[in-house]
């Protein structure tokens, strides 16, 4: 059952889905787009329109026109004067990411004025795996990095790389910019860079242009499998995914299932709803007619149906399979999760269709396990890496200094609570590192929602003066990256971007700036850069078979709790409700009494009130406990000092101090480059 357009011999042809439809005009333009033909196409027993033309059509501008009964109540959304771009086509003219209230009024489904003026118009591409190959001699070699070495960098590419002084200005904010940052993510030790929607988007209702709105982000999709012109076409997408995989580099790409642009049942007429709303979209189990939304977003996705399971499992085989995509982060993945009685199943279309392409492509799937008003599934989806923002609250409320949060810490720093866990304190849908230790409470008014929109539960911790914002930001990002489980970073922390306190910059621009950097923004740099690397050095912290309680052949557990006193933890410890401190040591021998990587141990305070005088625990096997890292001080800060079980370290508020007893053979800092190769604004 093709659908999209192919070459056949010396002809092209044109297949779409819309089994309803009276009839389906393929509408061909020319270069301008001031000259338009209609051709009646043809409707075969499976419900496909197609036709023939004459030729090689590559590069041609088109779309369709459906005809038939418009009737919101009987699912039909048939007006043949609006323009409908093909779901299946590979490239678009336009994102529909900035509009006036006119052009919106234009492109809404019931009225009788002709969208052409305003709607994308899809664009005849032919992708052919064998040639991509010779010109993307990388496409297809993926780095298949392990999830335990998996360190995911999120970034919005208009937002990354529209000022940055080491891109060339034409790039900045396309997809060629992706491709020369390489040496920067080498350098941080970002091995997969997880790109947010990069699909044609539509702007929602909300949405003003002449209020400087935009749809920045992209989550309303109009077309699976095309990119938004915004930030290039199919090809510099192939091109960075080649240049990404010759440096070791995965891409994950952010992709939307769970709804479209398409809002509302009177709202824009664009593509899915135009061509057969019932196989597309969510109904309701009660009428049958309403529009279910779970999203919170409009017009709701429907997996379940077999053209709506057929467009998610097409779109993601051809980015896996033709566009070399290795990892894929699912929005709402617990909506797409929902059965069509709006109940949540781990066995169900949408997670056979994401274990199918697993296995047939090999790539990463991870997501959210939640629906925004349809239910919370945590733990629940067990063959996606699941977000995991009972981490992040975790996290934010220990660093901030709130009582009660050690147990939960101890668990999320141990990887407890899910099986596979991607480790969030901040991505793209909520507060920046700075903001949130700069701010009381969010500032979205410029959104046009009047401040109604973004979470409510950040957790803010607001510091006095950039001294203490450094110790508590290092600290998040330290922690993040030491829990057991895939950490995520969120592009522009490791300088302090800032929102202006904004914690859904979904409707704004708000580009990173690399230039002129302070001390202090320096300072954050650097210390992610290192930690990174560390993090990358020591196998401990980042291979995920090594989560272990049990006892090593040295007597030894892998994992041991101790308490302020330097003594093991005890029940009345775990208990104790004011408690702010947690320590760690890790053992590096493996079951075959092999040390494979060095002891460490970690100590962290969320005490808000001054220092903490620890007593140091003994070591897992002789030797003395050395200075890694100290949150509180500089990077570049050395403590040659060996201490050993019971000296006295003191350890500052909100903070993170590590400690290690070396191998013999392991050499300090291996594996760090010792220079930082790519020039920063201001350095």
């Amino acid at each position: 059952m093709f659908q999209g357009v192919r070459l056949k011999g010396n002809r092209t042809e044109f297949c779409v889905y819309a089994p309803k439809a009276q009839q389906i005009e393929l509408c061909l333009f020319s270069d301008d787009e001031k000259s338009e033909t209609k051709i009646p196409m043809t409707k075969g027993e499976d419900g496909i329109w197609h036709i023939k033309i004459e030729g090689n059509l590559e590069g041609q501008k088109y779309g369709y026109r459906g005809h038939g009964e418009y009737n919101p109540d009987n699912k039909c959304f048939f007006n043949p004067n609006k323009l409908l771009v093909d779901p299946y086509a590979y490239e678009v003219t336009k994102s529909l990411n900035s509009l006036t209230e006119e052009e919106k009024e234009i492109l809404t489904g019931d009225n009788d004025k002709d969208s052409a003026l305003v709607a994308p118009k899809s664009v005849v591409r032919f992708l052919d795996k064998a040639s991509l190959e010779k010109k993307y001699p990388y496409l297809y070699k993926k780095p298949k990095t392990d999830w335990g070495n998996t360190h995911i960098y999120e970034l919005n590419v208009g937002n990354f790389t529209a000022e940055h002084p080491e891109v060339k200005q034409e790039n900045r904010g396309r997809l060629k910019a992706i491709s020369e940052m390489v040496e920067y993510f080498k350098d941080m030790n970002y091995n997969q860079i997880e790109l947010m929607p990069i699909t044609p988007t539509m702007v929602g209702k909300q949405i003003v242009k002449d209020k400087g709105l935009i749809d920045q982000w992209g989550y309303n999709p109009i077309n699976h499998n095309a990119i938004d012109p915004r930030y290039g076409n199919i090809y510099d997408f192939l091109e960075m995914v080649n240049n990404l995989h010759k440096n070791g580099i995965e891409v994950c790409v952010d992709v939307v299932y769970n709804h479209t642009g398409e809002f509302g049942p009177d709202l824009y007429l664009l593509s899915y709803k135009g061509l057969d709303a019932e196989s597309y979209y969510r109904y309701s189990p009660h009428d049958n007619k309403s529009f279910v939304n779970t999203t919170g977003c409009g017009n709701t996705f429907n997996p379940n149906t077999t053209q709506g399971g057929k467009i998610v499992e097409d779109s993601l085989m051809f980015l896996a399979d033709v566009c070399g995509v290795d990892a894929f982060r699912f929005d709402l993945a617990g909506d797409c999760a929902l059965d069509n009685n709006l109940q949540f199943n781990p066995n169900g279309n949408f997670m056979r269709i994401v274990n199918e392409v697993k296995a047939k492509t090999g790539v990463k799937m991870s997501g959210e396990p939640w629906s925004a008003v349809g239910g919370y599934f945590l733990g629940e989806m067990k063959d996606i890496h699941e977000w995991n923002d009972k981490h992040e609250k975790t996290l934010r409320r220990f660093i901030r200094g709130e009582h009660g949060q050690v147990c939960d810490l101890a668990r999320y720093m141990a990887g407890g609570g899910v099986n596979n866990k991607i480790n969030i304190f901040t991505k793209h849908d909520g507060v920046t590192q700075y903001d949130w230790v700069s701010y009381f409470e969010k500032n979205n008014y410029e959104n046009n929602e009047e401040n109604r929109d973004g979470s409510n539960d950040n957790y803010y911790s607001p510091s006095e003066n950039e001294a203490q914002k450094l110790v508590k930001t290092k600290t998040a990002h330290a922690l993040n990256v030491l829990a057991r489980g895939v950490p995520l970073s969120l592009s522009g922390d490791e300088i302090w971007h800032t929102q202006g306190g904004n914690n859904n910059g979904y409707a704004r621009s708000f580009p990173i700036k690399w230039k002129d950097l302070s001390a202090a923004q320096k300072e954050r740099y650097l210390f992610e850069r290192k930690i990174n690397a560390f993090r990358q050095a020591h196998p401990i912290f980042c291979k995920a078979e090594n989560v272990t309680t049990e006892v090593m052949p040295n007597g030894k557990p892998r994992w041991e709790w101790f308490n302020i006193n330097g003594e093991y933890m005890q029940q009345n410890d775990w208990d104790f409700y004011e408690n702010r401190f947690l320590a760690y040591v890790l053992n590096g021998q493996n079951r075959s009494g092999k040390r494979f990587d060095d002891d460490f141990l970690v100590m962290t305070s969320g005490n808000a009130c001054g220092n903490m005088d620890v007593r140091l625990p003994e070591l897992p096997h002789n030797g003395h406990w050395r200075l890694v890292f100290d949150t509180a001080k500089e990077t570049s800060h050395k403590d040659d000092k060996h201490y050993q079980k019971g000296d006295v370290y003191s350890i500052a508020p909100h903070s993170v101090v590590v400690f290690t007893n070396q191998r013999p053979e392991q050499r300090e800092n291996q594996n760090i480059r010792p220079t930082v190769n790519l020039k920063l604004g201001g350095r």
